[in-house]
C-alpha cells in the first residue's frame, strides 16, 4: 500500500535526481570551455613523442636539461580516435597528449647564447695610477 509519506518521498528523490544532473550538465558547460579538441592525425604524419627523462647520477644527466620530446617518428594507423599506432618507438601505442605535430619549417639549429648583460670590466691601461681602482669619489 502506498502511504502519503511514500508519495512525498518518491516526489522528493525525483526532485533531488533532477537537481542533480542540472548540476552536473551545468559543470560539464564550464569545464568543456576551455577544453581543447584532440589533435586529428593521419597516417603519414610525423610526430615528435614526449619522453619522461629520468635523472641519473652515474651518466651525469639531469632530466631538466635533457628533451622533452623524441622524434619525429611516422604514424602508421590509427587505433582509436584518440590512440596512434608508431611501430619505430619503444611503446609502440600512444595517447593524443603524448605527440605533437612536427613542423617542417622550424630548425634544429642550437640556440646561440644570448651576450653577457651588465657593465663591461674595467681594463687597466700602461698610464694609469699603477694599477689601482678608484671609486666614484676619488678613493680606493
Amino acid at each position: 500500500e502506498i502511504t502519503p509519506y511514500f508519495k512525498k518521498f518518491s516526489q522528493f528523490l525525483a526532485e533531488a535526481k533532477d537537481v542533480a544532473e542540472q548540476q552536473q550538465d551545468k559543470r560539464k558547460h564550464y569545464a568543456d570551455k576551455r577544453r581543447r579538441e584532440a589533435t586529428l592525425f593521419h597516417p603519414g604524419d610525423k610526430v615528435y613523442v614526449t619522453s619522461h627523462p629520468m635523472n641519473s647520477a652515474e651518466k651525469g644527466k639531469t632530466s631538466k636539461f635533457l628533451p622533452r620530446r623524441d622524434g619525429p617518428y611516422v604514424i602508421m594507423s590509427r587505433r582509436s580516435p584518440t590512440t596512434y599506432e608508431n611501430l619505430t618507438t619503444p611503446l609502440g601505442v600512444y595517447h593524443t597528449s603524448a605527440l605533437k605535430a612536427f613542423e617542417q619549417g622550424r630548425s634544429n639549429a642550437p640556440i646561440l647564447p644570448l651576450r653577457k648583460k651588465g657593465r663591461p670590466r674595467k681594463t687597466v691601461t700602461a698610464g694609469s695610477l699603477s694599477g689601482r681602482l678608484w671609486n666614484q669619489r676619488g678613493r680606493m
